[in-house]
């Protein structure tokens, strides 16, 4: 028989267990719903869909853990499953599965769930709740331990990536090669160096500020591989003696690939181009701005330059006859021709040199040797996109002129916007004139409506209703397209129907001229719009074209130019390295699989009449606090 001192003890035991238990699962709860992030609250659901066209529907086989199984390990097996679907891509199911069996539930991989729900999230474009569900993993007792400490800034590393916030990825990066251990660190340098090339030069500097000498070695070496005054054996000269001056930092010990592919190949740059370009027709002024811009460079470079001959489009009766001349003259590479259908023409042939076109057609193929470099809009919308998504921003409304070059950027935005996760509340386009541009903003903010409300309650009580007619609140910003002179008459009316906290967002299409003096500088403020690094900064190269004040298209046009320099010399790399990024006079430069050069742009606006640079917090900081109230 048991001692009463034995069995008192063994009784007690069971109901501390139960405290025990009951307590740590109310701690769960509490750090389900205190975490916040300074960021908006969400609703009761974790995930919600940002396009009626990704509605979530479950086909009929939907995972449901196993009966047999104890109830911690059905949990395992539900996220276990919905760790598979986010393999394979299928993120509405993998979310699905999460919040019936995993979220929310007692188990001991509560931890790990938030990790893949916030990494679901991500790719599903929804920030804000990304950042929630790391921040209620981040609640729980077992993230006090170091791997899982580790384990939450590598994703939240991952989802800045995501959503191209390229500096605070970098300084997560930075963290985490001090903590992680030494065989996970070659995996996180790389993913760091990724994210320092996707640095514009802005973002570079701002980040020298910081005095880190670590962090200060790769922005240093990046800084070699901007330098477009050096050849590629100066940039490697350059790194080599930088590696000798700093033996012990990482990218000394182990070189970035982009230096070890350069020093692999005895010759990248070109000893012949030809520059393959309408000189005399109706885009002469367009071309002689590319030659200009092409020159800049070449003449900037202060080693072996190669030899440059010129071909006339005009001067032939066809691109195949142009074209001949050039394969003639056994160039390393030629760059042209510019117009579109030229474009269409030669990507149908057999092309014995390689070529980089100054177009790209609505449809690309990857084909030999032939690569395209061009001033689209696309990129700028994406980078508009990625910005504004940042800030949870996923909600817009498009506002444009009626002049065909703006409805197409209109047509644009929507397909991206669509491919990007982006509700588009309405679309409107208005005749250039008061009524027009009034109509146009009263419907796209839903005002007709308000008043159309008024005037029948009016008519039903037959007496007057004093009232305001507000704005939708469903409304992050609007995508605007026309000049900025259009811009100026619109702003002022998004804030005289009560949006002035939208701000407006417009690719460089917008900065066609320096703002007038004599004009309001509010009148152009809270306009967010793309503009390329030669135009926005002190750039030396750009500094030595000839000036073009009142075209900011020549100057791009310029800046192009310079930049297919830069393309001549390093193609070789792209193909190579898939992961290259050329920091120039049009953006962050990369490649995708079929030759299409893409430039990440700044993003800028007007402060008091001035050009300064534009950060996302200060333009969708009012959502946050709206939330909030």
């Amino acid at each position: 028989m048991l001692p009463l001192s034995f069995v008192i003890f063994k009784i007690m035991s069971l109901n501390n267990y139960r405290i025990i238990s009951l307590t740590l699962c109310s701690f769960l709860l509490a750090a389900c719903n205190s975490a916040n992030l300074n960021l908006p609250q969400q609703n009761t659901t974790l995930v919600q869909q940002n396009t009626a066209t990704q509605e979530r529907t479950l086909p009929p086989s939907i995972y449901q853990p196993k009966k047999t199984s104890s109830s911690d390990q059905a949990i395992r097996d539900a996220l276990q499953q919905a760790q598979k679907n986010y393999d394979d891509g299928n993120f509405i199911q993998a979310i699905s599965i999460l919040e019936k069996n995993v979220l929310g539930k007692d188990s001991s991989v509560q931890f790990d769930a938030f990790l893949l729900a916030a990494n679901i999230n991500a790719q599903l474009d929804n920030a804000l709740d990304a950042f929630d569900l790391l921040n209620n993993a981040e609640q729980l007792a077992i993230a006090r331990h170091p791997d899982k400490q580790n384990a939450l800034q590598e994703t939240r590393a991952s989802i800045f990536e995501h959503f191209s916030n390229w500096p605070e990825a970098v300084k997560l990066r930075m963290a985490l090669s001090y903590s992680l251990p030494l065989n996970e660190g070659a995996s996180n340098q790389a993913k760091l160096w990724l994210a320092v090339q996707n640095l514009t030069q802005n973002e570079i500097d701002s980040l020298y500020q910081e005095q880190q000498p670590i962090l200060n070695g790769w922005l240093t070496i990046s800084n070699i591989l901007r330098d477009q005054s050096l050849s590629i054996e100066q940039q490697l000269a350059n790194y080599q003696t930088w590696q000798q001056e700093n033996t012990n930092h990482p990218a000394a010990i182990s070189p970035p690939q982009d230096f070890q592919i350069m020093a692999s190949v005895e010759e990248m740059a070109p000893e012949k181009v030809v520059l393959m370009l309408p000189m005399t027709g109706k885009l002469k002024r367009a071309s002689q701005a590319i030659v200009d811009g092409f020159f800049a460079t070449y003449y900037n470079q202060r080693e072996k330059r190669p030899q440059v001959n010129i071909v006339d489009v005009d001067q032939f009766n066809d691109i195949n006859s142009a074209l001949q001349a050039a394969n003639e003259m056994m160039p390393d590479i030629i760059i042209g021709p510019l117009q579109k259908n030229n474009v269409a023409k030669i990507s149908r042939l057999v092309l014995p040199h390689p070529v980089i076109a100054l177009n790209q057609l609505d449809f690309n193929e990857a084909a030999q040797n032939l690569f395209h470099f061009s001033l689209n809009a696309e990129d700028e919308i994406h980078e508009l996109i990625s910005f504004a998504k940042q800030e949870g921003a996923t909600k817009a409304a498009v506002l444009s002129t009626q002049d065909t070059w703006a409805l197409k950027q209109n047509d644009e935005f929507t397909q991206a916007a669509q491919q990007e996760h982006v509700t588009i509340t309405s679309t409107q386009s208005y005749a250039n004139t008061p009524q027009g541009r009034q109509n146009a903003v009263q419907k796209l903010l839903l005002i007709n409506e308000s008043t159309s409300r008024r005037k029948s309650i009016e008519k039903w009580t037959g007496s007057k209703v004093e009232s305001i007619a507000r704005p939708r609140q469903d409304l992050d910003y609007v995508f605007y397209v026309g000049k900025l002179n259009d811009a100026k008459q619109i702003r002022p009316l998004l804030d005289f129907y009560f949006a002035d906290s939208v701000p407006m967002l417009a690719t460089s299409s917008l900065n066609d001229s320096a703002p007038d003096k004599n004009g309001k500088a509010e009148d152009i403020e809270r306009i967010l719009f793309t503009e390329l690094p030669a135009l926005s900064s002190d750039n030396k190269t750009a500094s030595a074209l000839p000036a073009n004040p009142g075209s900011n298209i020549l100057r791009r046009l310029q800046a192009m130019g310079a930049d297919s320099y830069l393309l001549a010399n390093k193609y070789q790399l792209f193909a190579l390295l898939k992961s290259t990024k050329i920091s120039a006079n049009t953006g962050i430069i990369t490649m995708d699989d079929k030759g299409v050069f893409h430039k990440r742009p700044e993003i800028m606006t007007y402060r008091r009449g001035n050009l300064v640079y534009a950060r996302s917090k200060q333009f969708f900081q009012s959502k946050e606090n709206n939330s909030e109230e």
